[in-house]
C-alpha cells in the first residue's frame, strides 16, 4: 500500500497507509474488515471532502489585480 501524503512535515511526522486510514475512519480492527463498501465509501468521502476544500480555497483566494502592461489604455 501507498503511505499517506499529508501535511505532516515536521519531525514527529508517521506515514499511514490507507488500510490503516479506512480502519480508523470506521472502527475496524484490522484489514480482514475491510470490504469493498467500505473502499467505495471513504473514497467517496474523501472526494467530497477535497471539492469542498478546492471550493472554499478558490472562494478565499484573494484577487491580486494583473498589472498593466505599457500598451493597455488607462
Amino acid at each position: 500500500m501507498e503511505p499517506h501524503i499529508g501535511p505532516d512535515t515536521g519531525p514527529n511526522r508517521r506515514d499511514i497507509s490507507v488500510v490503516q486510514l479506512i480502519c480508523r475512519a470506521y472502527g475496524l480492527s484490522d484489514a480482514s474488515e475491510i470490504t469493498l463498501e467500505h473502499i467505495h465509501r471513504y473514497v467517496s468521502e474523501r472526494r467530497r471532502a477535497e471539492d469542498g476544500t478546492h471550493r472554499l480555497r478558490d472562494r478565499f483566494r484573494p484577487s491580486i489585480p494583473r498589472q498593466r502592461s505599457v500598451d493597455d489604455a488607462a
